[in-house]
Parts: structure tokens; C-alpha cells; sequence
């Protein structure tokens, strides 16, 4: 009888207090180098306007946001495999099209832009005098398809493992060109004390969006649609515009 009066306590309180809906969890990988000021590691957490944004608009969808920090090469892994939700400001190509789903509305836009060494012939960046060139990039990287213009223009792509493999590459003279973005691209020159042996192309090639792409999980579509509408949202609140403020965008 005893037992009866538990399990019946039991129940009435199950009844009485529903139990709590704990908050969506979206998991979200960046790469582990700080691509600056759009994302950039600040004792293990990452910081930036490419991660505000992002989190301010799954906030604003009422959700939670983690950011799982690894190479780029295996953030694009975990998109494709479905091991994470996201991956952080990506831009979008027919082949990542192929395993992710974009949000119609971006985070922001990067620019592309060619560098080359102070002491180089080239002026401008007309295809016409870069045909026969070659132009470095961090392998996984993808600018919206201006990589592949290059190529078609009769330019040579020469792929690095990293950021400061591909500056070097061009500092010792391995490649004529670099196509990066230029505020990442002047950070990591003066971190590496050769701002002053290397210069832009102007202008820069082209404005390209950066999204948070989702996997193609089962239901990632309406989340990848879900997160659109409270990104453009987002982008009419005060919190919006004081990161647009914060760095200068």
C-alpha cells in the first residue's frame, strides 16, 4: 500500500511541475586560425564579427550556440559528415553546395583580393597581365568562385597548408600572387614583420558573401530557414549595429 502512495505522489507531481524544455543546442565549427578581425581565438573562446553575428542571430531564433574549434580542411569534414550543425562564415561553392545548406541571408561580406611582393611588375589586377601566373590560397578555401575565374583566366593554383605557408610562398618568391582577404591578410603580414614587403592588387576582385552553412542533417533545411529569418531580423536590432560599429564594418 505504501508503494501505491509513492507511485501515486509521483505521478500527481509529474502532473503538477511538466518537465523543463532545455534550449536548442546548435553546434557550430571554426577554424582554429584566426582569420582577423572575422573570427579570432582569445584565450580558447572565439571572438569576432563573424561569431557575433551568428550567435546573436541563434539567440534570436531562441536557441544556444557551442563553437568547436578545428582546421578548416575538417571543418568542412564535419559540415559534409554531419558530425557538426554549421560551419562559420563559408562562401558558397556548387561543391559545399553539395553538402550544406545556405541561409539566403549571409553574416557579412568578404572582399578578394591579389597581393604580391612590393617589388613586383604588376600594377593593377587586370586578367589580361595575370594570365601565366600563379596565386596562392590555404587549401579549402574558396572565394565564391573567383579562385575559378583565376584559374580560367590562365592563372596557376598553387594550394597551402596553411596561412603563413601560403605568405611565405609568396615572400620567397614561390608564387607571384596571393588571393586572400585583405584585413586577415594585413594582420597576418605584420604579425609576421613583412607588411612592408608585400601590397595589394587594386581593386580587390570582388565582394563575397560569408554564410553559416549548415550539414544536410535531417531538418537542417528548416534550420538553415529558420536562422535566415532571425538573421535578417538580427540585423535590425541595436545589438547588431553595435558590432557593425565595434569593427568597423
Amino acid at each position: 500500500m505504501r508503494r501505491l502512495r509513492i507511485a501515486a505522489t509521483i505521478v500527481a507531481i509529474g502532473i503538477a511541475f511538466p518537465v523543463l524544455a532545455f534550449a536548442e543546442t546548435i553546434f557550430v565549427a571554426v577554424e582554429d586560425k584566426d582569420y582577423t578581425p572575422y573570427y579570432v581565438w582569445i584565450d580558447g573562446q572565439p571572438k569576432g564579427p563573424c561569431v557575433e553575428i551568428a550567435a546573436g542571430a541563434i539567440r534570436h531564433m531562441g536557441a544556444e550556440v557551442e563553437f568547436v574549434r578545428m582546421p578548416w580542411t575538417r571543418v568542412l569534414k564535419f559540415v559534409k559528415t554531419q558530425r557538426v550543425d554549421a560551419g562559420l562564415c563559408g562562401t558558397k561553392t556548387d561543391e559545399r553546395e553539395d553538402f550544406s545548406h545556405y541561409p539566403d541571408e549571409p553574416l557579412l561580406n568578404y572582399d578578394a583580393t591579389l597581393f604580391v611582393r612590393m617589388d613586383s611588375g604588376l600594377t593593377i589586377s587586370d586578367p589580361e597581365a595575370l594570365t601565366g601566373k600563379t596565386f596562392a590560397l590555404v587549401k579549402g578555401y574558396s572565394y565564391g568562385g573567383i579562385d575559378d575565374g583565376l584559374e580560367m583566366a590562365g592563372m596557376t593554383r598553387v594550394e597551402a597548408t596553411g596561412r603563413e605557408s601560403m605568405i611565405k610562398l609568396l615572400t620567397l618568391g614561390r608564387v607571384e600572387t596571393v588571393l586572400d582577404t585583405t584585413l586577415p591578410f594585413l594582420a597576418d603580414a605584420r604579425r609576421l614583420g613583412i607588411e612592408d614587403q608585400v601590397r595589394p592588387l587594386l581593386p580587390s576582385l570582388a565582394e563575397t558573401p560569408g554564410y553559416l552553412f549548415f550539414s544536410r542533417k535531417p531538418g537542417h533545411d528548416a534550420l538553415s530557414n529558420r536562422f535566415s529569418e532571425a538573421l535578417t531580423e538580427f540585423k535590425t536590432t541595436p545589438k547588431y549595429l553595435a558590432i557593425k560599429q565595434r569593427y568597423g564594418l
